[in-house]
């Protein structure tokens, strides 16, 4: 009879376990976007104001129609929805899209324009696609007002040359651009 006994179940070693310690060191260097040896000192909140504001030629349009009717598919509640979805998109392209301004303003920084930068957002929805064109404002540097100048749902909606177009397609966001009659893709999220 042989005295030998069972081998112990052993706890297997892991290397994932060990590559993160156990206990966080707030002062370690790391690596983050910018730096491959860097320390986390703070993350701020910061507070962006935007108020959306209903021009009265939508008004009109989305309660009373037009020449041609009542336009369906530019309900008050839907067109909001779209604009409080593509506030952090204006934000996010107006940094990384070069030449993609959103803000108009009259704060004397610059030379305003005389004709307003109007940005177009577009949807499909379960109809047609939704068209809304915006125009917004610098108040101060927390602050900027977004009116809705006008909304159609048509899938030809024809853009000015010059304007900006973001596309909401499923999880894709795209911004566009129409120069020379031709409506071109410059970046899809």
């Amino acid at each position: 009879m042989s005295d030998e006994r069972p081998k112990r179940p052993r706890i297997p070693f892991k290397a994932a376990m060990m590559a993160k310690p156990i206990i966080a060191d707030e002062l370690e260097f790391t690596k983050n976007m910018c730096s491959p040896n860097a320390r986390k000192i703070k993350t701020q909140v910061q507070e962006t104001i935007a108020a959306i504001w209903f021009d009265k030629h939508y008004h009109d349009r989305s309660q009373h129609g037009d020449e041609n009717g009542k336009r369906d598919g530019i309900d008050p509640v839907i067109v909001e929805k779209l604009v409080i979805k593509a506030i952090p998109h204006l934000l996010l392209f107006s940094s990384i899209v070069p030449g993609f301004v959103f803000l108009n303003h009259s704060s004397g920084i610059g030379t305003p324009s005389t004709t307003p930068v109007r940005i177009v957002l577009k949807e499909r929805t379960s109809s047609d696609v939704l068209n809304v064109v915006i125009e917004a404002h610098y108040i101060d540097i927390t602050e900027f007002e977004i009116t809705v100048k006008t909304a159609m749902c048509v899938a030809d909606f024809r853009l000015s040359d010059g304007q900006y177009l973001i596309d909401f397609e499923g999880d894709t966001v795209a911004v566009s651009k129409r120069q020379r009659g031709i409506v071109m893709e410059i970046l899809a999220l």
